[in-house]
Order: structure tokens, then C-alpha cells, then sequence
């Protein structure tokens, strides 16, 4: 017998309730989503001022933190349609900071350039001047009117019309950045006006006595770095980092894996995920997606294009079916939930045995003996590696999307090419070795 009353499925009143239905799920968890960013941004705050905040200063290159944002928000720029210009200085001095928190400050201001921005373009610069590494970011957009410019840095302030604009974020992005720039000895400030786009620009001092950091290495010492690497290589552990903001997720696999043998860990958000792999590299991660604050793609942008994380397999494994995406970022397998259990430990099996992360190499050398090295050295390693001319660089980039290109220094200096693959499709996240 029915218990309810049969609905036909062109019901237009049951298809008004279901929209509404999802519509409000949206509202719930963008505001849920909001509210976590805002406890967290509150949190941060609270420390800095209070003096109770860890600082892990280091002497860094400001051109790596760029890049590492840059790879952090490419997302953004791909959802949005906003070309990205590049302006930085290849040979900008070293700096003593918290790595971490600069790349949060330019990720702040990538974000803000984008969220304020309907259409145009937005610029990072960032040159050497009076002995203080100096960045910008310049976008297009609805501008700031000068009265506003000291009211932006302050806590929970947004300027516009407080009536009728929705709040586009905490209010806090801003002042934690004043907090970090300041604290390492810096200023920010912001240049602009209404209707004619605005400019957030900060200083960081130079290292004094520091040469510029210079890309380029010799072959040498590449061929030496990469033998070492092959020589001190280990079987990599059996543990896996297991990264889903679902708790309940989170459990089943821990469950799953532990009693498979493996050694387990957990992160509820990419942040996490990011510090755990720096306090201790696990043997794999296996990723989600839909993530607040950082996405699955990001996390996994970061680790492929650091050559610390790059060789870590990663595994995702998500509702979201955007297998390209996820290819295109250098995952090496892409799993869609509900989960398949038979058909995740068979990948998993198979990337720790294999050991490594197994990426594309391309080496572009006129030079055949230091190909013929540098093709050994990384075979041996697990690389996929083949050569390419300087003529045919970008064509044989765009067929065959390499994970890492290594070139000659003297090729890339006078192949304009090398400065705009980037901007090819699947090209963005591809990292670069030059040696000399």
C-alpha cells in the first residue's frame, strides 16, 4: 500500500519547492562557508596582536612567493576570464620572512583584485627600489574612492554602499596583511579612485649583503642535484595522507586504509594538508576537491610545482568530475566518488610501488652530449623525459604538456617564446629549470 500520495514528476509546484530547496542549500553553505573563513581570520588577528603568533622567518626569494600565489589563485583566474600580466624582476634580492605568510598576503590581494574586478585584466609587479623589495597588484576594477583608502586596512570595514552591496568577505583579509607586511619590517598602502581600478602595493626590506637569486644553475651541479637524488632515493612509505573537509569521509578511509596496513593521516582543509606534508612527506595524498578556502586543485598545484613535493603521487578522489582540470595540474590519478574501494587501493598499491610520482620531462639543449646526460640521470629517477628544439619549444609543449621543461640558459634567453608559454592552455602550472 502507498503511504503518500503519488506526485507526477512535471509537477511545477514540486519543481518550485525542489529549486527553492537547492537555492537554500546554497545560501547555507555559502554563508556556513563564510563564517569559518571569518573565525579563522578573527583567530589569526587575535594572535598577531597579542605577540602569541609563530613567525617562521627564513631567507627567501619574493619572485617564489609570487609564483607559489599565483599557482594558488590560478583557479580564480580560470573561472572568472581575467587575464593575468606579469611583471617580475628576475633578479630580486633575497628577503628574511615567514614564507608562508607572504604568499597568504599576496594571495589576499590576487583574490581582492579579482573579486572587485567584472572584466579587464590584473597586474603583479615587483621590482628592487631604494633597498626594499616592492610588489604591486593592479587591477581593473570598480576603484576606491581616496576618502576610503585608510578605512580598507581597518578591522571589518568594507567600503561601497553598506545598504545595498552584499559583504564580498570578512572585512579582515586587509588588516591581517598589514599585520604580516609590518611585522616584517614593511608598509602597505593602497593607490586608486573610483570607476579607475586600484593598486595594493607592499614593501619588504632586502637581505643586506644578499646577492639576487639567480635562476640558473650549471649543468653540473643539475646533473649532481638529480644523482644525489637518485642515489639517497628510498622505497617510499607505506603512509597516505587522506585530505576531505567531510569528517565522515575522513573516517571511513582511515578506517579502510589502517586496516589495509598503511600508516594514516588527516586534514580537514588544503591548509592543513599543505603543513602536515611540509612536517612530515607522506608516501601519497589522497585529495577532495570541494574544499573551503582552498580548493583540491590548488593544494595540488602547490605540491606539483614545489621540487620538495612534486614527486608525491597524488590521488583525487571527488564528486566533481573534472578529470582535465585535475590532469592538468599534474594529479596522477582521478577518482569520482562514490567510492570504489577495489578500484582505490588497486591505485594506491600501484603508486607506492612504483614510488614516485611519474611526470613528463622535456629538455630543450642544442647541446646532444648534456641531453644525453640529463636524459639518463632522469629515466633512472622514474622520468618520462624527450627533447625538444628551441624552434619547435612551444609547439612541442602545447602537443605533448610536459610537467617540467628543462632548458639551456642561453636558449631561453633569446627564445621570447619561454616568457609566454604559460599562458598556453595547460601550460599554466608547468615548471621551469634553466641551467647555464
Amino acid at each position: 500500500e502507498r503511504l503518500f500520495p503519488l506526485i507526477s514528476e512535471g509537477d511545477r509546484k514540486v519543481d518550485q519547492t525542489k529549486r527553492q530547496v537547492l537555492d537554500n542549500l546554497d545560501v547555507v553553505v555559502s554563508e556556513g562557508e563564510r563564517l569559518t573563513k571569518l573565525i579563522d581570520d578573527v583567530l589569526d588577528l587575535a594572535k598577531i596582536e597579542a605577540g602569541k603568533f609563530t613567525w617562521n622567518m627564513e631567507l627567501i626569494g619574493m619572485s617564489e612567493v609570487i609564483e607559489r600565489a599565483l599557482t594558488a589563485t590560478s583557479s580564480l583566474f580560470e573561472a572568472s576570464g581575467l587575464k593575468l600580466v606579469r611583471k617580475v624582476d628576475p633578479d630580486l634580492p633575497i628577503i628574511s620572512g615567514d614564507r608562508d605568510r607572504l604568499i597568504q598576503v599576496v594571495i589576499n590581494l590576487i583574490s581582492n583584485a579579482v573579486k572587485f574586478t567584472p572584466s579587464g585584466s590584473i597586474t603583479i609587479v615587483a621590482t628592487m627600489r631604494d633597498g626594499e623589495v616592492v610588489v604591486g597588484v593592479t587591477d581593473s576594477g570598480i576603484g576606491i574612492a581616496p576618502s576610503d583608502h585608510q578605512k580598507v586596512f581597518e578591522k571589518f570595514k568594507q567600503v561601497g554602499d553598506t545598504l545595498t552591496d552584499k559583504p564580498r568577505g570578512t572585512g579582515l583579509g586587509l588588516p591581517i596583511c598589514r599585520e604580516i607586511v609590518e611585522h616584517h619590517g614593511g608598509r602597505i598602502w593602497v593607490e586608486s579612485e573610483e570607476g579607475q581600478g586600484s593598486t595594493f602595493s607592499f614593501t619588504v626590506p632586502a637581505q643586506a649583503g644578499t646577492q639576487p637569486v639567480s635562476r640558473h644553475v650549471s649543468l653540473e651541479s643539475l646533473l649532481h642535484q638529480l644523482r644525489e637524488r637518485v642515489a639517497d632515493h628510498k622505497p617510499r612509505s607505506k603512509s597516505i595522507l587522506v585530505v576531505d573537509d567531510d569528517p565522515n569521509i575522513r573516517s571511513l578511509l582511515q578506517q579502510e586504509f589502517a586496516e589495509a596496513g598503511y600508516s594514516v593521516r588527516l586534514a580537514g582543509d588544503g591548509r592543513e594538508a599543505l603543513h602536515l606534508i611540509r612536517q612530515e612527506t607522506p608516501g601519497l595524498v589522497v585529495l577532495d576537491v570541494m574544499m573551503p578556502e582552498m580548493n583540491g586543485f590548488d593544494v595540488a598545484a602547490v605540491l606539483k610545482n614545489d621540487p620538495v613535493t612534486m614527486d608525491i603521487p597524488i590521488i583525487i578522489l571527488s564528486i566533481v568530475e573534472d578529470k582535465e582540470r585535475g590532469f592538468r595540474v599534474g594529479v596522477d590519478r582521478y577518482l569520482t566518488k562514490p567510492i570504489d574501494t577495489a578500484s582505490l587501493f588497486r591505485e594506491v598499491s600501484e603508486l607506492l610501488d612504483q614510488g614516485k610520482s611519474r611526470r613528463k620531462v622535456m629538455i630543450v639543449d642544442e647541446d646532444a652530449s648534456a641531453v644525453r646526460s640529463l636524459t639518463e640521470v632522469l629515466e633512472t629517477s622514474g622520468y618520462h623525459v624527450f627533447e625538444a628544439s628551441a624552434e619547435e619549444l612551444v609547439a612541442s609543449a602545447v602537443s605533448s604538456k610536459p610537467d617540467i621543461i628543462i632548458l639551456n640558459s642561453m636558449l631561453s634567453n633569446r627564445n621570447e617564446a619561454v616568457r609566454s608559454i604559460r599562458f598556453e592552455k595547460g601550460l599554466e602550472n608547468v615548471l621551469f629549470l634553466i641551467y647555464q
